[in-house]
């Protein structure tokens, strides 16, 4: 399978090919007739102000001018003069035009991209005059998305009553038609940055554009046969602040070995280009340049400030061997571990009891936590009973944070508790509020958290398994280039994982999440491209009472943004299943998600979105399976679901309309009955599914007969009976390390027990 349409909208400044300099506005004069505006502008002003035509406005090449006089208060509303033309997909534009005003930030021009149904894609703002009573001419490069249908020129103008008697000028607007949209400069050689199984990959070649594909086959180093992954994304968006990405083609390439070297082939046959780079996966046997014996008790902070080096390995901190360390804060060590150094490991402890948070690290790289404890960390407001935010089993604020690996970990039970949506903090606000298990503020990503259990109970609930809070913006959660998989998380009142920010080559796979509000936060993926595949969700209850209220369901992805301009990147939805665990006691309907992949209001965006292969089960029939308020960009498709699409025209239009019948594997999964629908009949995606039994992939997250195991972390999958029965065949279920304390398993049986 193939995904090549690369739709986006954008504010571009690059090269073209076919530069016309056409002006395809008209009247760019604004002649009046009959003392009103005509050939193409209409006055969309909601208080009326005296327009006029002026030839005398001192334009120095004595252009004329839409002359407005301000005579009334029109409150916050800019007035709007426009143009409205049709526009080509996928092509790149010019606007120039010249303006001023007898004030300062009176005048400004602005462009909207407009889709169909008279749907506003995105606007682009020119800045409004610096000066007063001088002319200054402004202009912005953009190319259209593939579902534009026109473009609006609008000459807007400040109303508020500090406005009245003043006037604005425009004078000589231009739009123009450039042509295709393509990267014209010094070449930005492919780069690979690796993690323990997978490896991203960017590259800007003079030439690459979004209507010109880029293949990726991929090799281990001395084998002779290629092997296909997904074609690299093209992000055509001038992104303010991050401009070393755009133009750039991006993607990732998953499922690798570690310690392993790949070879990578980039082709572009449009324009003749093919690149062939090396890299090598992390080696997660690390190498250890010293040993530190760990004292059997610990009440204040122990700060880690010695660490080693690319060259000799990493400093192992753990107990001493045999030994069983526990290191209680006594709510009084702000934390229990503190990290100041970098190329460390961090092993085999048991924390708990912290003030804040269980492990803090500093401004350091190359840490490994791993095979720890931590429980009771945190604090609850006096005020109202419930969390501070963001107090986490680990921490960090460090904005240098980078390369960091949270494996084999159960963080759990913090002395704290987070609010649901369906109670108040003090101030009134019922966004939930409270601890964290993992919680990486600001930082530069290139993280692996893989193989955890993050768990608590309906006393102590987190706000999100893992996450921060700069959600829209270039920094979030986790950021760039890793790898969140094999983790069980559960017990949150928001969001099970919140994978939010600029989530560029960012890739989250066979995650089991139970009793949250929400399976995956993905409301903003800026940059791009993120991956989210073989996922599992079980339980959604929306707060601890047991009435309707409290245990309605949510969503297994919630998506979208008001600011397009956070909403841009590329998102690819593969292969993840929302169960369906027995109903609540005393009521009818199941207890997992009452929608499958949803924006959450008619005024949130996000664009570039596919879906393939994805089983959303939901609660009732005929509920919401794709809620997107007709965002044309996306593409979802090929998914099988039991409810209604709320999405642009032809979405599913290839979907099985069905619900899943299961079988149960001996080591507690579920996957699709032999001959149901949905079995052996999904789409292959290449590097993604290459791993199927029988006549072809399955629908779901888990594939029939895979000989892939079971997660240790995953508890066994919940289904009312009747809508199952047993494998014959015998499966052995893998070898599962004993530890301290097991999350409930499933989750469901923890739902009375408040």
């Amino acid at each position: 399978m193939k995904h090549t349409a690369m739709i986006c909208s954008a504010i571009l400044l690059a090269a073209f090919s076919g530069y016309a300099a056409e002006n395809l506005l008209q009247n760019p004069g604004f002649e009046l007739k009959d003392g009103s505006l005509a050939d193409g502008w209409k006055d969309g002003t909601s208080v009326k102000q005296k327009i006029s035509s002026d030839r005398d406005s001192g334009h120095p090449e004595k252009k004329s001018s839409l002359r407005v006089d301000i005579e009334k208060d029109g409150g916050k509303n800019l007035g709007q003069i426009i143009q409205e033309v049709k526009a080509k997909p996928d092509t790149a534009y010019r606007f120039k035009g010249d303006l001023k005003a007898s004030a300062k930030e009176i005048a400004l021009y602005q462009i909207k991209l407009i889709g169909p149904d008279k749907k506003e894609l995105k606007r682009i703002g020119t800045g409004s005059n610096k000066e007063a009573l001088k002319w200054e001419s402004v202009s912005t490069d953009f190319t259209t998305p593939g579902d534009i249908v026109a473009i609006q020129v609008i000459c807007r103008f400040n109303m508020g009553e500090s406005s009245i008697g003043k006037t604005a000028w425009f004078a000589n607007p231009q739009l123009e038609e450039r042509g295709e949209l393509f990267y014209e400069g010094a070449e930005v050689a492919p780069k690979a940055v690796p993690t323990f199984n997978s490896i991203g990959i960017y590259w800007k070649p003079n030439g690459g554009g979004p209507k010109r594909q880029c293949t990726v086959k991929y090799r281990k180093a001395g084998e002779n046969t290629w092997r296909e992954a997904l074609d690299l994304w093209f992000d055509p968006t001038s992104h303010e602040g991050m401009q070393e990405h755009s133009l750039e083609y991006r993607g990732s390439i998953v499922h690798l070995d570690p310690n392993t070297k790949y070879e990578i082939e980039l082709s572009i046959e449009k324009i003749g280009m093919k690149k062939v780079i090396e890299t090598q996966t992390w080696n997660d046997n690390f190498p250890i340049a010293k040993k530190v014996e760990l004292p059997a008790k610990q009440v204040q902070p122990f700060i880690i400030s010695e660490g080693g080096s690319p060259e000799k390995g990493y400093v192992l901190y753990s107990p001493p061997a045999g030994a069983k360390v526990t290191w209680d804060g006594g709510n009084e060590a702000l934390c229990n571990i503190k990290v100041d150094a970098s190329w460390v490991i961090i092993r085999g402890l048991t924390l708990t009891n912290a003030k804040n948070n269980g492990i803090e690290l500093g401004d350091v790289n190359h840490v490994v936590i791993e095979d720890c404890d931590i429980s009771g960390w945190g604090q609850n407001d006096p005020k109202d009973g419930y969390g501070y935010n963001l107090q986490s089993a680990i921490y960090s604020k460090s904005k240098k944070l980078s390369q960091i690996v949270v494996q084999r970990c159960s963080l759990h039970h913090p002395r704290s508790d987070s609010n649901s949506w369906r109670e108040k903090q003090a101030n009134g606000n019922s966004h939930p509020r409270g601890p964290q298990g993992i919680s990486f503020l600001g930082g530069q990503g290139e993280y692996v958290i893989r193989n955890n259990r993050i768990f608590s109970d309906l006393d102590h609930m987190f706000n999100d398994a893992m996450g921060e809070v700069h959600n829209f913006s270039y920094d979030g959660f986790p950021n760039r280039d890793s790898d969140i998989n094999d983790n069980f998380v559960s017990h949150c009142w928001d969001d099970g994982l919140e994978i939010e920010g600029a989530n560029m080559n960012v890739r989250v796979w066979n995650n089991y999440i139970d009793y949250t509000w929400d399976g995956i936060g993905a409301a903003t993926t800026v940059l791009g491209p993120s991956y989210f595949w073989r996922n599992i969700y079980a339980v959604s209850r929306a707060g601890p009472k047991t009435d309707a209220s409290g245990y309605r369901g949510h969503c297994f992805f919630k998506l979208g943004n008001e600011d397009i301009k956070w909403s841009m990147g590329r998102m690819y939805v593969f292969h993840n299943t929302s169960l369906q665990p027995p109903p609540y006691a005393g009521h009818e309907a199941p207890s997992g998600a009452q929608a499958g992949i949803t924006f959450t209001g008619d005024k949130k965006q996000q664009e570039n979105i596919i879906t393939r292969n994805n089983i959303f089960h939901l609660r009732i029939n005929d509920e919401k399976s794709v809620i997107d308020y007709s965002t044309p960009s996306n593409d979802f498709d090929y998914d099988m679901h039991n409810g209604r699409v709320i999405a642009k025209e032809g979405s599913e239009s290839h979907g099985i309309k069905a619900e899943p019948v299961y079988e149960r594997a001996t080591d507690g999964r579920l996957w699709l009955k032999p001959g149901s629908t949905g079995h052996d009949t999904a789409l292959r995606i290449p590097n993604f599914n290459d791993d199927f039994a029988g006549n072809g992939p399955d629908m779901g997250a888990v594939e029939t007969s895979s000989k892939n195991p079971k997660p240790s972390t995953w508890p066994e999958f919940p289904a009312p009976s009747s809508a199952i029965t047993i494998v014959k065949e015998e499966v052995p279920p893998p070898a599962v390390k004993e530890d301290k304390e097991a999350p409930p398993a499933p989750a469901q049986e923890a739902v009375e027990q408040k």
